[in-house]
This record gives structure tokens, C-alpha cells and sequence, in this order.
């Protein structure tokens, strides 16, 4: 872990050590009627894993080339990618400062338990706007250069066109996987905030000059004011890196924000089903605020004929969440085989109760 490599003048950084794996869901497939196999990018070494790891090792990369000893980033307090980003900083032998948002918690539970655990100086700014945390983060960046820091900020969910080319290379790298296995995939779904992992993806099928569906699950649609536009951007920056002959275009973008809800980390019909039938069928975890959206997706889309199969669901990571009081709560009052556990001690020889 943490060797550099270089391809295509892009310096990358192997923070995983391996390549995560893909197989069939085969009783999740019996229950939907529609064949489904998934990437899993929730395992892996570094930092608990997720998506945010194969952008970071772009990122971070760059940032090494430019002599960066300090990367500062942002997010919500339940960011996958903040607490990504600590990890890896922590691998590298990097100072991190993290600028969180949203409803600030009275006690570390979660991926911010992990924060502080990675070593990350926590910079906890409660319930502001994306705007006014970029804002926020922008002027502890001057404040840490100020004081002769060499700082790299990361873009929030590390979306960058540089980022999005290590998901150009893990269109691939599922293609060729779920080939050795003798199958392939006409659909992906998988969950979308800062973008970078659906440009990446529809970039690495223009390159590979496939047809294959890629459905972006919305989970956080005020990142940008001009959602699909942004990822296009970022697609295009990609393909400049690594294809600059490729061509991408608005239509290629696929996103829905049917599955979104409430909101960022707010609740959404579906989503209680998901988390059950993922866990209960196949011993896969999907989160609350990430996962079990694009799981939700995936179901209603399998069931209302929506979906051609085969369809491969890119776990991008994040049952952290799954950790947090609020959330474990809400799981636990929504999905109903769990409202009828009662947890209460087990009585023990002789009548009395153990406590």
C-alpha cells in the first residue's frame, strides 16, 4: 500500500492492494426476477473501504507530485469520502484537516468516530449550506498557508476529472470480471452525490464503446445548482487525462432523483425495504444515506419492468452510517421484521435476570 505508480502522465497511488470483487446475488435475483451481480467496492483495505478510495489514489497522487504535507477537504459529518480522505492521509504519513456540516452531534459515532480515529483535525461548522461550507473551507485553506503549511484541498466527494478517470478504468475492470465469469451486465445502478464516480463510469463505457445502461441514484442533489451538467463536465475532464479522442455527450449522463427523498441523509420510501432485503438475502449491508437509495432504485426499477438484466450493482460503500444512534434508530422503527424484536436480558439460571 501506498506505492505510486504513473500511467498516462497521471500518478496514482495503490491505497487498496487488491481488486474488489464481483459476483452474482443470486436470491436477491430469485426475488426480483431480474438477474443482479455487485461490485464490491464496500471491501477493501484502507479506511474501511468505499468508492472514494480509487479517486483518492488519483488525488492524493497529485497532491504527493505537487509536495503536499497537509490535504484538507469537506463534507457532511456522515461523508464517506472526508473519512476516506483520512485514512489515506493517515497511510501516507499526511496531516488532514476535515470541515464538516450537518446537524452537529453530541457525542462520535459513525464515520466521525473514525475521523478522529485516522488522526483528523475535525473542524465541526453545524447545519450550513454546500455553498457556505466551501466557503468555510475555503478560509481554513488561507489560514494553514498562512502558517507555512503546504496544503492540497480536495474537492468535496474528491470530484475531479482526475478522479473520475479511476472509475473509467473500473468500467473495465468489472467488464473484464463478470466476463471471466462467463456473464455480463446491461444495467449498472449505483448511488451519486459529487458525481465523479457516474462521469467516470460512462467515460470507461464510451472507451470500451459499450451500450450499457449506467443509472446514477441521486442521494444529494444540491451539491451543484446544475447537477447533470456538472457531471458532464467532469466526464470530459477525464477523457481529457486519459482519452482525449473520446467524445461525451449530455445524453450520456443518466441520473434520477426519484429515490432522493426528503433529501441528503433524509428518508425515502424504499429505502427500509432495501436495507431488509440486501441484508436478509445476501448478508450485504446498504446504508441510509448512500447505498440503500440506489438499492431502493434498483428494486422498484427491477419490479416495475424498468431494468434490463443482467444489472450490476456498484456498491460504492458507506454502512458506517449504519453506526450513528439517529439512523440505527430509524432502521430499526422502519423495517418491519426488526419492530417486533424486543431487546430485553435474557433470563438467567435460577429466574433472575442477567445485566
Amino acid at each position: 500500500m501506498g506505492t505510486t505508480t504513473r500511467g498516462q502522465d497521471l500518478p496514482r497511488i495503490d491505497l487498496r492492494g487488491f481488486t474488489s470483487p464481483l459476483h452474482p446475488l443470486r436470491r436477491l435475483s430469485e426475488e426480483l426476477g431480474v438477474e443482479v451481480w455487485c461490485k464490491r467496492d464496500d471491501v477493501g483495505s484502507v479506511g474501511l473501504a468505499g468508492n472514494k478510495v480509487r479517486k483518492l489514489e488519483m488525488e492524493l497522487g497529485h497532491a504527493l507530485a505537487l509536495g503536499a504535507t497537509h490535504i484538507v477537504t469537506e463534507g457532511s459529518r456522515h461523508s464517506n469520502a472526508t473519512r476516506a480522505a483520512a485514512a489515506a492521509a493517515a497511510a501516507l504519513g499526511l496531516r488532514c484537516t476535515l470541515v464538516l456540516c450537518h446537524d452537529e452531534p453530541t457525542e462520535p459515532v459513525g464515520n466521525l468516530l473514525l475521523d478522529g480515529l485516522f488522526g483528523a483535525d475535525l473542524r465541526l461548522v453545524g447545519d450550513v449550506s454546500w455553498v457556505e461550507l466551501a466557503e468555510v473551507t475555503a478560509g481554513v485553506v488561507r489560514d494553514l498557508e498562512g502558517a507555512s503549511e503546504r496544503v492540497y484541498r480536495l474537492p468535496i466527494g474528491s470530484a475531479t476529472g482526475r478522479g473520475a478517470t479511476s472509475f473509467a478504468r473500473a468500467f473495465a475492470e468489472a467488464e473484464e470480471q463478470i466476463r471471466a465469469q462467463g456473464a455480463d451486465f446491461a444495467t449498472i445502478v449505483h448511488a451519486s452525490s459529487a458525481g465523479s464516480t457516474h462521469a467516470g463510469l460512462v467515460l470507461g463505457r464510451a472507451i470500451r464503446r459499450r451500450s450499457t445502461r449506467i443509472v446514477g441514484v441521486v442521494v444529494a442533489g444540491e451539491v451543484y445548482d446544475d447537477v447533470p451538467g456538472n457531471y458532464l463536465r467532469l466526464a470530459r475532464e477525464a477523457a481529457a487525462f486519459i482519452s482525449p479522442e473520446t467524445s461525451v455527450g449530455a445524453s450520456d449522463i443518466e441520473l434520477t432523483e426519484a429515490y432522493l427523498g426528503q433529501g441528503y441523509g433524509q428518508p425515502t420510501p424504499g429505502v427500509p425495504e432495501a436495507i431488509d432485503l440486501m441484508a436478509r438475502l445476501e448478508g450485504i449491508v446498504v446504508d441510509p444515506v448512500y447505498t440503500a437509495k440506489a438499492a431502493a432504485a434498483l428494486i422498484d426499477l427491477a419490479r416495475t419492468g424498468q431494468l434490463q438484466g443482467p444489472v450490476l450493482f456498484w456498491h460504492t460503500g458507506g454502512y458506517h452510517a449504519m453506526f450513528d444512534p439517529a439512523l440505527a434508530a430509524r432502521v430499526w422503527s422502519e423495517v418491519p421484521r426488526l419492530r417486533g424484536i424486543r431487546l430485553t436480558p435474557a433470563p438467567a439460571p435460577g429466574g433472575s435476570t442477567r445485566s
